[in-house]
């Protein structure tokens, strides 16, 4: 799956929310709020739109993997399906994080 979405080497996180974007053929959104919020939680936004909210004032490394993991969820399709505690004994909740882990490591500045 991330594959098939032909990251280009020079990628941001902006870059990447526009091709998952165009996968699943719906606006994403990186919402910055003031307060906690689930990792990487994945929320149904105004007009159509995913919102992936990160709490402002995480570190770099952070704010990258809540959005990564927002969009794995995305690609997945889990937009409300879950919030709070990730439960890692299910199977999607494993494989949602390993591409988010893959998305990450496709975005420039990471080795």
């Amino acid at each position: 799956m991330v594959r098939e979405l032909e990251v280009p080497p020079q990628a941001g996180l902006d870059d990447l929310a526009a091709l998952v974007a165009r996968r699943i053929g719906r606006p994403v959104e990186v919402v910055l709020i003031d307060a906690p919020v689930p990792n990487g939680a994945l929320e149904e936004g105004p007009g159509h739109r995913l919102w992936i909210r990160v709490p402002t004032g995480t570190t770099d490394f952070y704010h990258r993997h809540l959005v990564c993991r927002g969009l794995a969820q995305a690609l997945y399709q889990e937009a409300g399906a879950r919030h709070g505690q990730i439960d890692y004994s299910l199977p999607i909740e494993r494989e949602i994080e390993c591409v988010a882990t893959l998305l990450s490591s496709r975005l420039r500045g990471v080795e």
